[in-house]
């Protein structure tokens, strides 16, 4: 069984990038997903009612107090499923270098770790850098290949940056700076090839703080796992509503929230919101959908300011 992890910061797309893989190589992988708080979005997301086996880690994040739950499950599916290939999309808050650290504990001629994947989106960089540089920085630091998503319309100029701010950070990776979907076949399917890639050389902080403008020892706050808040059986009265909300929650009304998703009922109809990088989509849900379940991740929030925007249903 060969363990291909994409990982990424909050809102970056790795269930796009996931889906793209899958259709560009046309394999059948097992995905395992670690999720962040007590909701199923992403993963009826990615199954889109296909043959896809798509398994949930929801007791715990890999990256912390569940490492070893996390490696047995590893080891189940692959004993009884034996898939040729796993790809594991942790949670957007974990640290790849303890994801990284638990595979390698059970690598032997049966399992085999390939190199990892982040997906990155641009815009965001400075950021998160700021408001989550611990987390953030572990996932550039250790990724073997960063891909940019939602780069579509972004300059050159700052794509150009933003690679150079990697570098700073991770001198060895295979950078991907153009969006990951120009790539060709033969790129997409050498992903499920390979072995790991050595450790890096990380450069040092001094060189980090003249590229970056600031070292992380100059952010001494939200060093930990970021908040998040779930609501369930929730509803709106218009989408109008939605509409302020989700502004609302641009402006910062409800404290730092990078990361928002669910679905809601919005008078009679019940709606999907996605937002991350200071956009955000309305779309209808299917069917399928779980109803009125959502999330907000991020610092400093006002959980009640939010609770009180919704009616129980």
């Amino acid at each position: 069984m060969k363990i291909l992890v994409v990982s990424g910061f909050l809102g970056a797309g790795k269930t796009t990038f996931i889906k793209e893989l899958i259709r560009r190589t046309k394999k059948q992988p097992v995905i395992l997903e670690n999720e962040y708080g007590d909701n199923d979005l992403d993963s009826r997301s990615l199954s889109g009612g296909g043959a896809l086996e798509i398994l949930e880690f929801m007791e715990g994040c890999v990256c912390c107090t569940k490492k070893d739950s996390f490696v047995n499950t590893v080891l189940s599916i692959s004993a009884a499923m034996d898939p040729e290939y796993l790809v594991i999309e942790p949670t957007g808050v974990g640290k790849l270098g303890n994801i990284l650290s638990s595979i390698r504990r059970i690598e032997y001629e049966r399992i085999a770790l390939l190199p990892s994947v982040l997906v990155l989106a641009p815009r965001s960089i400075n950021s998160y850098l700021k408001e989550f540089p611990e987390i953030y920085t572990d996932q550039v630091k250790h990724a073997s290949k960063i891909v940019f998503s939602k780069s579509e319309n972004e300059s050159p100029e700052l794509l150009q940056r933003v690679t150079e701010q990697i570098r700073a950070i991770n001198a060895d990776a295979e950078i991907i700076s153009s969006h990951y979907s120009k790539m060709d076949d033969a790129w997409w399917n050498a992903l499920f090839e390979g072995s790991e890639l050595a450790k890096k050389v990380v450069k040092t902080p001094e060189y980090r703080k003249r590229s970056l403008g600031y070292s992380l020892n100059d952010v001494a706050q939200n060093l930990g796992q970021p908040q998040q808040i779930t609501l369930k059986n929730v509803a709106l009265s218009s989408l109008a509503e939605l509409i302020i909300l989700l502004e609302d929650v641009l402006r910062g009304r409800f404290g730092y929230i990078p990361r928002a998703k669910g679905v809601v009922l919005v008078g009679a109809e019940y709606l999907r919101f996605d937002l991350a990088d200071n956009l955000y989509a309305i779309i209808g849900a299917d069917e399928k959908e779980p109803k009125s379940q959502l999330t907000f991740i991020g610092n400093r929030l006002d959980v009640e300011g939010l609770r009180t925007r919704f009616q129980q249903l």
